[in-house]
């Protein structure tokens, strides 16, 4: 199962432009670190899919190999490893997430980023964003 499972999770990768690995949903987040990230890629305009880990135990048990990075949340943007919630949340700050996700606009791999108007504005509902799991 591992094998296919490695693939699975290289494919969501590859597939989806930014993606997070969470432990809940992006709406119901189930741990602070989640929330926390999601918040940020909200803040920041991005349009993300996302895996809660929890539902999908062979990307839960299998994806810390896949990275090299031991815990959840994991942030991928461009088909690369960015990090945790802290390292968004440093990204953000810094306003290199930013200019990462408009690199992604700017190669037409992404639409627009959807900044809201107000910071305590939610922009996205669960119909926006995109659960991946592997077929049980």
């Amino acid at each position: 199962m591992s094998n296919k499972t490695l693939q699975q999770i290289q494919q969501q990768v590859d597939e989806n432009p930014v993606i997070i690995y969470m432990k809940g949903t992006p709406d119901a987040p189930e741990c602070g670190f989640s929330g926390k990230a999601v918040g940020y890629l909200k803040k920041a305009g991005a349009e993300f899919a996302y895996v809660n880990v929890l539902k999908a135990p062979f990307i839960y048990e299998y994806l810390p190999r896949f990275s090299q990075f031991p815990t959840f949340p994991q942030v991928y943007i461009g088909g690369e490893l960015v990090g945790g919630s802290d390292i968004v949340e440093e990204l953000y700050n810094s306003g290199e997430l930013t200019t990462m996700l408009s690199a992604l606009v700017d190669a037409g791999i992404v639409p627009t980023l959807k900044v809201p108007a107000t910071t305590g504005e939610e922009t996205k509902s669960a119909n926006d964003l995109v659960q991946l799991t592997l077929p049980g």
